[in-house]
């Protein structure tokens, strides 16, 4: 796709010269007007994946109020898409608005239970200082845990290992640090790996 500096699609770029950045691209408007029926569902993907691709962008540039309003008027739009909201608390978060950010983490939840939801809530109340929701919500990403891979999933059980050692199960947080530990080394982590085990040393010492 072709972008403007807003992240907007504005084109398909069709042809061009490698290494001279020299490229021409057909008009969104031009492939809009193509003759043919798209389905109401693709069309509606394609116009929700337009505003998760701007937002990201802005979000990347730090623009985290154009990022938002990206957002809004995607949801607007599409008030029942649970990647919209996912990423509005994204920028929430970002902009301190803590509050805001539960609202929309928990509105994805409703809409489509995910792990990255539960985690992204998980670290807001945090901030908020909502222990045991947070301890709850983590487990709920881990016991999801949707193709997340090693590393997302060490840094759930290493966060919540932080939760259970703060709310003095040290049994508990040893285990969850050991399961961090495991997924750290398997990615080849070794410095979260090692944090981990320094982590269940602090703890047996106690």
């Amino acid at each position: 796709p072709l972008l403007d500096e807003d992240g907007w699609v504005i084109g398909i770029v069709a042809r061009g010269n490698p290494g001279t950045n020299l490229n021409f691209a057909i008009p969104a408007a031009a492939i809009n007007s193509l003759p043919g029926k798209r389905g109401v569902v693709a069309l509606q993907r394609q116009q929700i994946g337009n505003y998760t691709l701007a937002s990201n962008l802005q979000f990347r540039q730090g623009n985290y109020q154009k990022m938002l309003a990206i957002l809004n008027e995607g949801i607007r739009r599409y008030p029942n898409n649970a990647v919209l909201y996912l990423n509005r608390g994204t920028a929430r978060s970002a902009l301190r608005d803590y509050q805001g950010a539960q609202s929309d983490y928990t509105q994805s939840i409703l809409l489509n239970p995910t792990s990255i939801a539960y985690s992204n809530r998980a670290k807001v109340y945090a901030v908020l200082k909502q222990q045991q929701q947070a301890l709850e919500d983590f487990t709920e990403a881990i016991r999801i845990n949707q193709g997340w891979g090693g590393s997302n999933i060490g840094s759930a059980f290493y966060s919540r290992g932080e939760f259970q050692a703060n709310l003095g199960n040290n049994t508990s947080a040893i285990s969850d640090f050991k399961e961090a530990a495991k997924f750290y080394q398997q990615i080849g982590n070794s410095d979260r790996y090692r944090a981990a085990l320094d982590r269940i040393t602090l703890i047996s010492a106690q």
